[in-house]
């Protein structure tokens, strides 16, 4: 794909903010809309990017409109608006990396596609650190050979591209990803507090843990957060809590026991920590 294909980038937060970056400096032609942290309007306009005054003439002039929004009311009020929607262009592509709902993901589907937008569930894995070395995992939801034609792009941000179904399939994979990833961050958050109180080596129980069964990509990526009791923004919390809710309403009749206790937790660290890195959630086990 040429790199003067023009991408319509919404979404300048923690991760959204450090792939527009790679896009620019990969060479690509990115429309953004004027935000509300100028800083990074000002060096995504340094690296190229062309300042728009809405989000709505973003996606009406772009060949390819890529989301990564907080949740699904940002997601529909953006995409959704009666006149972005009523002047979609055939053949335009969007990617919606937003991990929001498999329902308002369909939703979506079903408008774009029938107004000629190709349209891909792409959520993405890999935390802040992924986001800005390009080393993302993308579950993609949609037509294999959209995903072939816009890979040269997927590529500059991520590492691993799975399609797993059609669109709302990402979601969903998304969805039990962040429910696996809250509950291991608790479990993580719990074995550091024994070992404390056990005077283990914190350390010690790091190296022993990466290579047993006990070990996780949450253990290994938080556990510095939990020894310092440094919980810089990564993932927020409030975040997750959403995440966990879509979870916990798309189970439906199942029970989900780990998953709704999981859930007390975050939601007692949520008005404290909210705004903190996931890890934060430690500060109500020890």
């Amino acid at each position: 794909m040429e790199n003067r294909v023009k991408i319509g980038f919404i979404g300048l937060g923690s991760m959204g903010f450090p792939m527009a970056i790679r896009l620019c400096e990969a060479g690509y032609k990115l429309l953004i809309a004027v935000h509300k942290n100028h800083e990074k309007v000002e060096k995504l306009k340094e690296k190229g990017a062309i300042i728009k005054e809405s989000f709505k003439e973003v996606i009406l002039n772009s060949d390819i409109i890529l989301t990564i929004l907080p949740a699904d009311e940002q997601v529909k009020k953006v995409l959704l608006q009666e006149e972005v929607v009523d002047n979609l262009k055939e053949n335009q592509v969007l990617i919606e990396m937003t991990s929001c709902s498999p329902k308002t993901m369909k939703k979506i589907f079903d408008v774009y596609e029938s107004k000629g937008v190709k349209v891909l569930d792409a959520p993405v894995s890999g935390g802040t650190e992924g986001a800005e070395n390009g080393t993302l995992t993308l579950m993609i939801g949609g037509d294999a050979n959209l995903v072939v034609d816009v890979s040269p792009i997927l590529d500059k941000i991520s590492i691993k591209k799975v399609v797993v179904g059609e669109a709302g399939a990402g979601k969903t994979v998304k969805m039990i990803n962040q429910m696996l990833a809250s509950i291991h961050m608790l479990a993580a958050s719990e074995a550091f507090a024994l070992a404390k109180q056990s005077n283990v080596d914190l350390q010690t129980l790091k190296d022993v843990i990466e290579t047993s069964s006990g070990n996780s990509w949450i253990f290994q990526n938080k556990y510095a957060n939990l020894m310092s009791e440094n919980f810089a923004l990564g993932f927020r919390l409030r975040l997750m809590v959403k995440d966990i809710n879509i979870a916990l309403e798309e189970g439906g009749i199942l029970e989900l026991p780990l998953t709704n206790l999981t859930s007390n937790v975050y939601k007692m660290a949520l008005q404290d920590y909210g705004e903190m890195d996931i890890s934060a959630v430690s500060k109500k086990v020890f």
